[in-house]
């Protein structure tokens, strides 16, 4: 009798954690939602998921409540998430230098592109390439002429650090050219430009346009994307100019590896929802207070686009000394 009453009650047990989680998953969400953003506030991707954040709570019928955890490049807070319980209360707001260029970068990553469950994509940004208005050359090709006709290392530019998505792209635009210049890394886009202003640097390369659309001192040579966008319709794109160099970098929420299913629906349909009701104020406010285009990509387009950038990012990365 002992016996049997041993085996109903493992069977029970079992029967118990077999069912506990999908009866946690069915009651999603009964709590505040966390979503960690892995840089310091005032970023692309922290502005624009604050601006939406609000509205997808109201289909989720909790908080979400942004959590800045700079430091190491996103490293730091991008770790976090990929370690936490896979429940949907713990959410990453990402964008391609975190999980496409950092790994090659940092050697405290404990992640990859396959340790996240990809729940949408809501917003493409820029890269631009900038001088000052009085250089002596006026497009990207007399740019690059003069480089190749200048002594080496003569020439250098700036952008926001070591290793990230406008970083790249520039080497990418530098290696097919066969020209060499000195980087100089800031800690952001706007502190770039003013380096270029200031003649410490002949180019900023930005994550936006760091202030440098409206500045009477400078000149946007091109931008490093599929189309020209309608906040800077006049500037061209490198692959119009004959340069393929085609990167909008894009802004993304993600959960970590293992989610549940019905986790995940409930995620992205609450998403699904604000994007019908607010998708015009959320296409506004984040062209003007965040310097993004709002989309709607589902994950497994994010997924894919960052897993083809990866290609050439591996590819390119010994070309520049990283550190690591």
């Amino acid at each position: 009798m002992m016996k049997l009453n041993r085996s109903v009650f493992c069977f029970l047990l079992l029967v118990f954690i077999a069912v506990a989680p999908s009866a946690e998953a069915e009651n999603y969400p009964n709590k505040p939602i966390e979503l960690i953003l892995p840089a310091a506030p005032g970023g692309t991707t922290d502005t624009a998921v604050r601006l939406m954040a609000g509205k997808w709570q109201e289909f989720l019928g909790q908080p979400v409540v942004v959590v800045n955890v700079p430091g190491a490049g996103g490293a730091i807070g991008a770790n976090r998430v990929a370690r936490a319980k896979p429940d949907g209360y713990t959410l990453l707001g990402a964008f391609d230098s975190l999980l496409v260029a950092l790994p090659f970068v940092q050697s405290n990553v404990e992640y990859d592109l396959d340790s996240f469950t990809y729940i949408n994509g809501f917003g493409l940004g820029a890269i631009y390439l900038v001088a000052r208005a009085d250089a002596p050359f006026k497009t990207v090709s007399e740019a690059i002429e003069t480089i190749r006709g200048a002594q080496q290392n003569k020439f250098s530019y700036a952008s926001y650090g070591i290793g990230v998505i406008t970083h790249f792209t520039a080497e990418r635009l530098w290696d097919m050219n066969g020209v060499k210049l000195n980087y100089i890394p800031y800690k952001s886009s706007p502190e770039s430009v003013l380096a270029m202003l200031g003649g410490h640097v002949d180019f900023a390369v930005t994550a936006g346009t760091g202030g440098a659309a409206n500045h009477p001192q400078a000149r946007i040579l091109a931008i490093a994307s599929e189309n020209r966008r309608e906040d800077t319709p006049d500037v061209p794109t490198l692959k119009e100019l004959g340069y393929p160099v085609s990167l909008d970098f894009i802004s993304a929420v993600l959960a970590p590896r293992g989610l549940s299913k019905h986790v995940e629906e409930k995620l992205v349909s609450a998403i699904q929802s604000a994007n019908a009701k607010y998708g015009d104020l959320f296409k506004e406010q984040l062209l003007g207070k965040a310097d993004l285009i709002y989309v709607n990509m589902t994950g497994q387009e994010v997924h894919d686009t960052w897993r083809e950038r990866q290609a050439w990012f591996k590819e390119l990365a010994p070309k520049m000394e990283l550190p690591k």
